[in-house]
């Protein structure tokens, strides 16, 4: 049990069994083939782009404000357990080797993101810069590895911490320091570079130091843990059942009127209890509500082509619905429900009707954004290639689906 390198070993062929698991439903599914055409056809657009950027575009303010979200975005998994409390509690001071571990682990792991990004952007850096080699681009991709390591400490040591607006800031303060840098650095303005990182190192001495005499946070971590398996798991469970997944509820009184529209008839028990478990459940609301910011700023701000404005509706309310189809099973614990006077059938069709209301209103909400983006000829694409997804193609797809794992 003193050995920490064995129990971080355990714990990691734990982890990469049980993740290995779920990955493979997930890549067997043919949810991914849709997911490879729209990478395709998105690759092809953008190597169009790329040769026609406009004269003003902020290409380098584009790809530091990207790369710094990602590098930010940085965190050092743990795995650590509920049981650890006691089990694990009294060895603390011998956990050394386990974090050190945890911390390589958690780089590696985290670095095909960065790697992805740079491949990425590599054509828009070469076409914005017409000097630079592939040694300048590699300088600046070994530079952000650097600076990857350097937000994944700071990270952690603000682990130690219990001022939450602390962390908030260090946060906003990292995300700063990283698109300047980033920025000085794409442009090869390497004495502003300099000044930023004097500035980094100063901020990695000082939070060091801060840090040295507070003791680990194990609840924190442990629930930090959680949260994390709980998004992966929510993401699995697109394509197979996950008995480890938790469902989280949060009170949204504003709401309610959406429920008191629903008639109070034996025929509408499911569209009541589906609508309520939709609209408190941050599982489909809140994906929905993120999908659909994230992608109406992207068609508004990228496109003004209205094929492509219409591709974007369909995929983003595609991928949404998708995300949506295990609200079906949501009640499926509850053994009570199998009591009530209401047919299978009639429960089919008040999810259904349900996810036509959700999806429409997204619908109507791409539309909007691509009339802005791309006229009327955009939002007229949009509406009609959303309208026979949402009512001729999603049913039988999503009957399909639940046919296949069993829920019908």
């Amino acid at each position: 049990m003193n050995n920490m390198s064995t129990i971080w070993q355990s714990r990691l062929e734990e982890h990469i069994k049980e993740t290995r698991m779920y990955m493979k439903y997930m890549l067997n599914d043919h949810l991914v083939i849709v997911l490879i055409f729209f990478i395709a056809g998105a690759a092809s657009w953008y190597s169009k782009w790329v040769k026609d950027i406009p004269v003003h575009f902020p290409s380098f303010w584009v790809m530091a404000v990207l790369f710094s979200f990602v590098l930010t975005g940085s965190y050092v998994r743990t795995l650590l357990k509920e049981a650890d409390l006691v089990f694990l509690l009294p060895l603390e001071p011998k956990m050394g080797t386990y974090f050190k571990h945890s911390f390589k682990y958690s780089y590696l792991s985290q670095l095909f993101p960065l790697i992805a990004l740079s491949l990425v952007c590599m054509p828009l850096f070469f076409a914005v810069s017409p000097g630079a080699s592939l040694a300048s681009y590699a300088a600046v991709f070994i530079q952000m590895l650097a600076v990857k390591a350097w937000n994944q400490a700071m990270e952690w040591r603000m682990t130690f911490m219990n001022d939450r607006s602390m962390k908030m800031m260090d946060a906003v303060i990292r995300f700063i320091c990283n698109m300047l840098l980033l920025y000085f650095v794409l442009q090869s303005f390497y004495v502003y570079a300099a000044a930023v990182y004097i500035v980094m190192a100063g901020l990695y001495v000082y939070f060091t130091s801060a840090a040295k005499h507070k003791s680990l946070k194990w609840e924190a971590h442990i629930e930090y843990e959680l949260r994390r398996k709980q998004r992966f798991y929510r993401i699995a469970n697109l394509f197979t059942d996950v008995p480890h997944l938790k469902k989280q509820a949060k009170r949204r009184a504003y709401l309610d009127f959406l429920l008191r529209m629903i008639p109070f008839e034996q025929r509408k028990t499911f569209s009541y209890m589906y609508a309520r478990a939709f609209l408190r459940s941050n599982d489909y609301l809140g994906i929905q509500v993120r999908l659909t910011i994230i992608f109406i700023l992207i068609i508004m701000l990228v496109s003004a082509n209205p094929w492509i404005t219409a591709a974007l509706t369909v995929f983003t309310v595609f991928i949404t619905g998708i995300q949506l189809l295990p609200l079906f099973g949501h009640f499926h614990h509850l053994s009570l429900q199998e009591l009530y006077p209401v047919n299978q059938k009639a429960k089919l069709q008040s999810f259904f009707s349900l996810m036509k209301s959700a999806l429409t209103v997204q619908a109507l909400l791409f539309c909007a954004a691509s009339a802005y983006a791309a006229g009327v000829s955009g939002a007229l694409y949009a509406a009609v290639a959303s309208a026979v997804l949402i009512f001729v193609i999603m049913p039988s797809y999503m009957g399909g689906r639940l046919k296949k794992y069993g829920k019908l």
